[in-house]
């Protein structure tokens, strides 16, 4: 019990109980660690991004790049060219200057040529229903049959063969 002219002493409750001023510093204190941490880390993050240079090393021969394959290549190409580009030229001076008698010559034979086709041509378009044969000049035939209203011919060459098929009207 409580004697008279006794003063009370002041309790400490930690706690739930806390006074008001002490939740109210803890409060601001927590505050000021959460924006410190945050100013921290928004200064560490910013620095980063503006610490290094970017580098790029050419690696490609056409831009003066040090990749030896590529390198090596490319000049294999080059080499490759020129050498086509020196028999394209090599070719156009032999062709360039014909003899007028191989000129005289050559102009004969294809007129020679086209008689022939020419005679060819009418032998086998002129047949009969029933007609067939076979003409060879060097590695090409032609081949005619012509039945049942239609005229199939098959020329053959070195290059391949094509197939006709046309209808007489027989």
């Amino acid at each position: 019990m409580r004697q008279m002219g006794a003063q009370r002493r002041p309790r400490r409750n930690f706690g739930a109980h806390a006074p008001a001023s002490a939740v109210h510093r803890r409060g601001r204190d927590c505050r000021i660690v959460a924006l410190s941490v945050a100013a921290m880390l928004l200064c560490a993050l910013s620095t980063a991004a503006f610490a290094t240079d970017l580098l790029y090393i050419l690696q490609s021969p056409s831009f003066g790049g040090n990749n030896p394959a590529a390198f090596q290549s490319a000049q294999f190409e080059k080499s490759l060219r020129d050498q086509r580009a020196a028999s394209a030229a090599a070719a156009a001076k032999v062709t360039a200057a014909p003899d007028p008698n191989q000129q005289f010559a050559n102009a004969i034979i294809s007129q020679l040529n086209s008689l022939v086709a020419r005679d060819v041509a009418l032998r086998i378009s002129n047949s009969k229903d029933g007609d067939a044969g076979t003409i060879q000049s060097g590695n090409v035939s032609v081949t005619y049959v012509n039945s049942d209203g239609q005229l199939n011919i098959v020329i053959n060459t070195p290059g391949g063969s094509t197939t006709l098929a046309l209808p007489t009207g027989d």
